[in-house]
Parts: C-alpha cells; sequence; structure tokens
C-alpha cells in the first residue's frame, strides 16, 4: 500500500469515525428531546424538504460526490510496487520469486562494488531497477557505465535481465 493510500484512509477513517460519534451524539440528544448540538437538523430538514432532484444545489452536491469518489477511486486501483519479483525457473514445474527488498539488496551490493562508489541506493520496481551511486570522486569517468554493467552482470545472473532495465544515475559530492 502506497504512502498516498495510507495517508487517504487514515483521513477518511478519522472522518467517518468522527462523523459517526456526532450523529450518536445528536441522535441522543433529539431521543431525549434537547437542542441539537452541532447540527441544527430541524433546519436543515426544513431546507431539504424545499429540494428536489432538479435543484442546481442538490446536482452540484450530487456531482461533488461522484468526483469525490472518483479521485478516491483512481490511487486505490493504481498497482503499487511488487513484494517479489518472479524468478525464472531452474525446474520446470517449481516456481520461484525473489522479495523486492532481497532484489534491491543484492544490487545496491553489485552497485558499490567498482571503485569510486561511495554509496547507492536501490528501487526495484516492477520493470525496472533505479539505481543511484554516489561518488567522492570530482571526475566520475566512466563510473556510470561500470555500475551500469555491474548491476546488469548481476541481473542476469538472477535471469532478471530480460525482465528489468537498470536506470543508473551517478551523482557527485563532497567525500568525507
Amino acid at each position: 500500500m502506497t504512502v498516498l493510500n495510507r495517508l487517504l484512509a487514515t483521513v477518511l477513517a478519522l472522518a467517518l469515525l468522527l462523523g459517526g460519534l456526532l450523529a450518536v451524539a445528536e441522535i441522543v440528544l433529539a431521543a431525549l428531546g434537547q437542542e441539537p448540538w452541532l447540527v441544527p437538523h430541524p433546519d436543515w430538514t426544513a431546507w431539504l424538504a424545499g429540494r428536489t432532484l432538479r435543484s442546481a444545489v442538490v446536482r452540484a452536491a450530487l456531482a461533488g460526490a461522484v468526483v469525490l469518489g472518483l479521485v478516491l477511486l483512481v490511487p486505490a486501483l493504481r498497482r503499487g510496487r511488487p513484494g517479489a519479483l518472479p524468478l525464472p525457473p531452474r525446474v520446470p514445474s517449481v516456481r520461484t520469486t525473489a522479495s523486492r527488498k532481497g532484489i534491491e539488496r543484492t544490487l545496491r551490493a553489485a552497485a558499490t562494488r567498482p571503485d569510486g562508489v561511495r554509496d547507492a541506493t536501490v528501487r526495484a520496481r516492477r520493470r525496472t531497477v533505479r539505481v543511484r551511486a554516489a561518488t567522492a570522486l570530482r571526475d566520475p569517468g566512466d563510473l556510470q557505465s561500470r555500475v551500469t554493467g555491474a548491476v546488469t552482470e548481476r541481473l542476469e545472473e538472477l535471469g532478471l535481465s530480460g525482465t528489468l532495465r537498470p536506470r543508473v544515475t551517478v551523482s557527485t559530492g563532497a567525500g568525507r
């Protein structure tokens, strides 16, 4: 689940919880014959009784609800990063997978192997692997091609060279 989906789900759950608690409080107050606390439901009832589906306010509210629903539906239906990536079978009837984190770790180790690479971060997606290598060298020269070669070689060893494409960037910065 992506961060955006988690955030939207949390905000929506809190809004529903608070709305439910407010509704319970208002119902209890109405059952006891007390004045409304926050929601003036007698006024709202009178106002809504004078509206039909043909009034502009009702149509705008319904259109807004449809748009909000579609906006919430889009991130929910978007596919996230896979938890595991399938590996080519060594035995025909056995299906093997590797965790995305495991593939990222092994590719990070491969990316830091060439001389001059100080650190690397790796993010594996469905079809690409993004490698960001950091170096303290002022002139990295062919470091990007050497890191790409090391990552590609490791992908070939795993049997993922046709499945995942590496995208390597090298950033230079001050060393420690």
